[in-house]
């Protein structure tokens, strides 16, 4: 994939800082490595829609949390029976960062800056990073996803209110971004790929991708790979 930066109150500057470079390291790795999933004629009314956003999400649960140790969906309060959960958080030495993936509909990214301030006000982080489709992906996802282009212009806007150092990255496909075709799998439908009793299935087509396993080959009964915990990972 293709990154483009924008860093808020210096963020960039603060995690390319030589005691956090780790962090920065883990996240620029996954983010440039990141393919896309498509499924070409996912929607019927509209031809363009190809990206398959669920997969997307899924890939980067296996990654930063499966494979490299993220903290999964933590409170973004201090309020135990809060139900404002983050997506990933990880320190690296004295610099907690909390990482945002978001795909959807754009009113979700204004909740994500809502969980970075929260968590910074009660001193749960330092730091907040949220990986957001450039408008080219955004399109191919849905209509109205979040787009880089946007949040990078409303952003500096709520100087006096937003206080804690983010990180917006704007991503997109380029010529050496792999593009995996999930409708060559052996599912009959996007409905068992995306839908509701079928969450297995995106941690069976990710883990093939990893390792290399042909699209084609992949099935209800091939190996899911390691997975978050039942919990965790409910059919919703």
């Amino acid at each position: 994939m293709r990154i483009e930066i924008y860093s808020y109150r210096f963020a960039q500057e603060i995690l390319q800082h030589s005691k956090y470079e780790n962090g920065w390291n883990e996240i620029i790795d996954v983010i440039s490595n990141t393919p896309l999933f498509i499924y070409p004629g996912k929607s019927k009314r509209n031809p363009k829609l190809d990206v398959v956003q669920q997969v997307m999400n899924t890939y980067f649960d296996r990654r930063l949390s499966v494979d490299l140790g993220w903290e999964y969906h933590p409170l973004a309060t201090d309020i135990s029976n809060s139900a404002l959960k983050a997506d990933f958080r990880k320190t690296f030495d004295d610099l907690t960062i909390q990482v945002e993936v978001q795909f959807g509909n754009a009113a979700r990214w204004y909740s994500d800056i809502f969980k970075f301030q929260t968590a910074y006000s009660q001193s749960m982080i330092n730091l907040g990073l949220c990986v957001i489709p450039n408008a080219s992906l955004a399109r191919r996802i849905d209509s109205n996803v979040v787009q880089f282009e946007r949040t990078r212009r409303e952003l500096p806007s709520a100087e006096l209110s937003i206080t804690l150092p983010i990180i917006l990255a704007g991503i997109e496909p380029d010529d050496n971004t792999p593009i995996v075709d999930v409708s060559e799998c052996q599912f009959r439908s996007i409905n068992h790929i995306t839908g509701k009793g079928y969450n297995k299935n995106k941690w069976r087509i990710v883990h093939g991708y990893l390792n290399g396993v042909d699209m084609r080959s992949i099935g209800p009964d091939s190996d899911t790979g390691p997975m978050l915990t039942i919990e965790e990972n409910e059919d919703e």
